[in-house]
């Protein structure tokens, strides 16, 4: 066949009207970029003198041209995490996906999509990078009903390595060999066609690593150039690409997919969608449940469906799960004051313009202000509604999803979008006031919400952290050297006390940060990261979540990995670590008169000590979550979100649809069955206490019935 693109990874070269090429010599491979229509099998060959054939078959494909979008599989072996392994050692959970996982999710593709033509798995395919696990996944892989086209993740590269490297971008990731990779599934960066589209694959590991970034940019500018100008073109990235490698580009792509995050993020920068997708067979790191999303391209657009797998349950309930954290899913509206079925007196029942997820509402006199998000596109909403029937006020669409609880300071309402854009919008009318545009949109990923501090909001990640004036939006302080990176989703907003700032990220940096409210400068002496070095090799200095503050104790407590620290507000030294078994729990913890409540994920609460952190009492809740939120989990724990305060009582909800009442001496005294998992914080509205459903619905309980 004339005009086929074939590569050594080098160079790119077209076939003559005789189907013959020629190429010089170096590579270590030789593939074809497939056209729209055919495959072949194999695209690739080890790159040798002899002459190279390659045999095109045609392959249906049409357009609409609908693929699935999977990432961050980490296939596992069965029993390869054995107790003091160095798998075991190195991991913060115990596997990732199983084989026999992606095996029937593959499988089940004809029914769960049967216009899909198509499977693109960018990166992470395995967990360890070894030899067993590629096995397993070729297994798997050759079996699948639709082609798997595949790209390298930093975990493919491990070899069985753990070891860390900041690199020259100042991103901490892990040292990298990609000789299994090719061992078992070839070139690392590559392209092929579908109908209407170029589509790119890179390795963005050791791109990033710099063992082959020069290599790979020249490759695609040599690809790109043998593209008409006119035929738009898609890139696969483990990661979410940065400037400096679309900027390698001679043109932009329409869109990118990635994965790395373990995200559902999807946002749009200078007209390029970004697509970052979480894994599917265990939750996210943004405490996603399992998710894939199905992608159509018709020839100008792509649109999204994602959807989250969950366990069976009834024609109408799957509709709200199918898309839970995803889009909004109204439900009937209950009339005010309708008892629910085995559930208490709602007074009134809201659908948000977008999903619902770990953001609460914000209370402010007779209203209520609520961020969305809507993640088969890149689109958000601020909404205010009415405290006493649940109205909608107004709305202010955003360009990216919000995913924290907005900040009312005085009349403006500050929200943060998943980009880090942050804006004020006036309370009474939602009209915009001024936005701060981001740093970085295309390497923010803002689940940290705006803290008010008088007049001001302290709001952003460890890499650059920021104080604004909420009049104006001016920044009075930024710091962007408490971490070098920002390289994994952080959901802790700053604890502020006093003139105090408090907080703490993972993976860097390694302690908890106290800063200066007035200046951003450091408030915590030195010494205080040395009390809290010899907790870092056990990973309890992963901060999960935001601070507390215990004015009894002078404490400031933060949720850690499988641990709760109480760091002592005026000098930064550590004063007490709680262990528990929840190992990702982001909730804060609850300061009550009869101690410290803690959160423990997918499990329960905790009441601890103040003083020193002892277990007072324990309090487990079965799991019955249709899908796991935590991190890594493959079980629906119930407990996520942290309990609200109401007098004496503890009002829990849960991932279960069910908001438990419990006494201070952890005494369960009632249930409410609402019928939706509830991911975030409840809020005292005065009469009413009010949630959001992860499929965006906004509710208000009469107290009289929690009680």
């Amino acid at each position: 066949m004339r005009g086929v693109m074939v590569s050594n990874g080098h160079d790119v070269v077209r076939t003559d009207d005789d189907g013959t090429f020629r190429l010089p010599d170096r590579g270590s491979f030789v593939f074809l970029t497939r056209p729209a229509g055919f495959t072949a099998s194999p695209w690739w060959q080890p790159a040798r003198p002899e002459p190279i054939t390659f045999d095109l078959a045609e392959q249906h494909q049409s357009l609409p041209f609908a693929f699935v979008h999977l990432s961050d599989t980490h296939v596992s072996v069965p029993g390869g995490m054995a107790v003091g392994s160095q798998r075991s050692k190195a991991a913060l959970y115990p596997e990732g996906g199983l084989a026999e996982e992606l095996g029937d999710f593959l499988t089940a593709l004809p029914e769960l999509a049967p216009d899909v033509q198509a499977v693109f798995l960018t990166g992470d395919l395995v967990d360890h990078g070894l030899p067993d696990e590629y096995a397993a996944l070729m297994e798997v892989l050759g079996a699948s009903p639709a082609p798997v086209h595949t790209i390298a993740g930093n975990h493919d590269h491990m070899n069985g390595s753990h070891e860390s490297v900041v690199t020259a971008h100042n991103y901490l990731t892990n040292t990298g060999d990609p000789a299994e990779y090719e061992r078992h599934l070839g070139p690392r960066w590559y392209s092929f066609d579908v109908p209407g589209l170029h589509v790119v694959a890179m390795d963005w590991h050791t791109h990033e690593l710099g063992l082959d970034d020069a290599a790979q940019e020249a490759w695609l500018r040599a690809d790109l150039a043998q593209v008409s100008a006119q035929t738009p073109w898609a890139l696969l990235f483990h990661d979410q690409p940065g400037r400096y490698v679309l900027d390698a580009a001679p043109r932009p792509p329409v869109a990118t997919f990635s994965g790395h995050w373990h995200t559902s993020r999807v946002v749009e920068v200078d007209g390029v969608l970004h697509v970052n997708t979480p894994p599917a067979f265990f939750g996210g790191l943004d405490y996603s449940p399992p998710s894939w999303r199905k992608v159509t391209w018709d020839g100008e657009r792509f649109t999204l469906d994602t959807i989250a797998l969950h366990d069976p349950v009834g024609p109408e309930a799957a509709g709200a799960l199918r898309k839970a954290t995803i889009a909004a899913t109204p439900r009937p509206v209950p009339a005010a004051g309708t008892r629910r079925p085995g559930a208490g007196l709602v007074a009134w029942q809201t659908s948000l313009a977008g999903a619902g997820h770990r953001q609460g509402v914000s209370a402010r006199g007779d209203r209520l202000f609520a961020g969305s998000q809507h993640e088969d596109g890149p689109a958000g909403a601020v909404q205010a509604l009415d405290a006493r029937t649940g109205e909608v006020l107004w709305t202010a669409p955003t360009a990216a999803a919000v995913k924290v609880t907005p900040a009312v300071v005085g009349d403006l309402v500050v929200a943060a979008e998943v980009t880090g854009d942050v804006a004020a919008y006036r309370a009474d009318t939602g009209e915009p006031v001024w936005r701060r545009a981001s740093s970085d949109p295309l390497r923010r990923f803002a689940w940290g919400a705006p803290t008010p501090a008088g007049q001001s909001v302290v709001v952003g990640d460890q890499a650059d952290l920021r104080r604004l004036d909420v009049a104006t939006g001016e920044v009075l302080w930024r710091r962007t050297d408490l971490a070098p990176h920002h390289n994994l989703v952080n959901h802790a907003a700053p604890l502020v006390v006093g003139d105090l700032v408090a907080i703490g990220w993972w993976p860097s940096p390694q302690y908890p940060r106290g800063l200066d409210l007035a200046t951003g400068a450091d408030r915590w002496p030195a010494e205080a990261a040395a009390s809290l070095a010899d907790l870092a090799e056990a990973k309890r200095l992963l901060v999960m979540g935001t601070a507390a503050f215990d004015p009894g104790t002078n404490a400031v407590l933060m949720p850690g990995y499988s641990a709760t620290i109480s760091v002592d507000a005026t000098s930064g030294r550590l004063r007490w670590v709680a262990s528990h078994e929840g190992t990702f729990s982001p909730a804060s913890p609850l300061v009550t008169e009869a101690g410290v409540v803690v959160t423990v994920g997918g499990r329960g609460l905790r009441l601890l000590d103040a003083a020193d952190g002892g277990t007072q009492w324990d309090v487990a809740v079965a799991p019955a979550a249709p899908f796991p939120m935590q991190p890594y989990a493959k079980t629906g724990g119930t407990v996520l979100a942290p309990p609200l305060l109401v007098e004496d009582r503890l009002l829990l909800p849960g991932l279960d649809g069910t908001v438990r009442t419990f006494s201070l001496e952890g005494q369960e005294l009632a249930r409410l069955d609402l019928g939706i998992p509830i991911a975030a914080p409840l809020t005292d509205a005065g009469e009413h206490v009010v949630g959001v459903g992860v499929d965006g619905a906004v509710f208000a309980l009469s107290k009289g019935d929690l009680s």
